[in-house]
């Protein structure tokens, strides 16, 4: 992936404007008093903002608005006593999240009024924004906001209105044991064993790495076998980097007569693993948990993701990619498949044939 303009953090800070006092609020107040020639020209009027922003090289994604927004999340969820003041004047339970252009947008907290789902991030790259804006789905309020809050569906029964509980899901045990088979199938695999080799030859150059973050690997608690062995993989993935670049860092520190550790018999820094999924069950968590794996809520994978990091990511359903060119520059980036954009116009061109137009993201 090629980085547009310059680094993200020789940037000014994120999303700093010289009209900081825009406020929009979404989930309050819809805007249907927009003619359709005006809602047209807003619309053309974001996009050609939005471009003049990204070929600046400005920063579509931040940690410090996932940061921002995560603290005021975690306020909701904690009850918190006290409010900010909604641009009409009344105390309402609002969350802020800064927009691309150096604006506001407000989202009236809704926790408790409808369902007990908690409110989560969704991520709108430069290309979501833009090339896939389509008038009669246009929110001036939402025009610039890259990061926004989103709600969980939930199922209602028909006639009772009760929440339905989502399908089944293995047990702890069943995925423990799939776990262990999944690990000892992927150390035999000839891929497992082509990506060791490969590895452990060019380990010396990555020696800094520090941490290994896996995004969107899924839960591993489903009930269909062949994602279930696709899922454990990726899983299994993490312990053999962490196992090879681990050797590697232990090995330079044994031959290394200078080291400083060595000298005070103190060892080498355990390199940490961490996996974020919203899929993730308790069953995952433990059994993740006890392979040395954290699971972390989002956004605060991301959080974690600095220049000593490894990022592994395969077919994510959040625009994982954009977002860390934006963070960071990790030492290693494992994907799937990269298409060009020739490849990707064939394949939702072919998908619509089939399924309708590719939706908006």
């Amino acid at each position: 992936m090629q980085p547009r303009g310059p680094k993200a953090a020789d940037l000014r800070a994120p999303y700093e404007s010289d009209c900081p006092s825009v406020q929009r609020t979404f989930g309050t107040a819809p805007d249907c008093n927009l003619s359709e020639t005006e809602r047209e020209q807003a619309r053309d009027e974001a996009i050609r903002r939005l471009q003049e922003l990204y070929e600046q090289g400005v920063p579509f994604f931040s940690k410090h608005v996932f940061r921002h927004a995560l603290e005021q999340i975690e306020d909701c969820r904690n009850g918190a006593a006290t409010w900010p003041t909604s641009p009409d004047g009344a105390e309402a339970r609002i969350i802020s999240i800064p927009t691309v252009d150096g604006g506001v947008t407000n989202y009236k907290v809704e926790m408790g009024s409808v369902d007990s789902g908690e409110p989560y991030l969704e991520y709108k790259t430069f290309e979501s924004l833009t090339r896939y804006a389509n008038r009669n789905f246009f929110d001036p309020d939402l025009a610039y906001a890259s990061t926004q809050l989103l709600y969980p569906l939930m199922v209602r029964d028909i006639v009772t209105g009760q929440f339905l509980p989502l399908p089944g899901f293995a047990s702890e045990a069943e995925v423990r044991d799939n776990f262990t088979a999944g690990i000892q199938s992927w150390e035999e695999s000839e891929d497992g064993k082509r990506l060791r080799s490969q590895l452990s030859e060019r380990s010396d150059s990555l020696l800094k790495v520090t941490k290994i973050v896996a995004f969107a690997c899924c839960t591993m608690a489903g009930r269909n076998g062949v994602a279930r062995q696709h899922v454990t993989h990726q899983h299994t993935l993490i312990l053999t980097l962490r196992d090879i670049l681990s050797s590697s860092s232990r090995r330079c520190s044994s031959s290394s007569s200078n080291d400083q550790q060595q000298k005070q018999g103190q060892q080498q820094p355990e390199i940490k693993c961490f996996a974020q999924d919203p899929n993730y069950t308790e069953a995952d968590q433990a059994v993740l948990q006890e392979a040395g794996i954290a699971v972390l809520g989002d956004p605060r994978g991301f959080l974690e993701v600095d220049d000593e990091t490894v990022v592994l990511s395969f077919s994510p359903n959040i625009p994982v990619r954009q977002i860390i060119t934006d963070i960071a520059r990790p030492a290693i980036l494992l994907w799937n498949h990269v298409q060009s954009e020739a490849e990707e116009a064939e394949f939702w061109k072919q998908r619509g044939h089939q399924h309708g137009p590719k939706p908006m993201m």
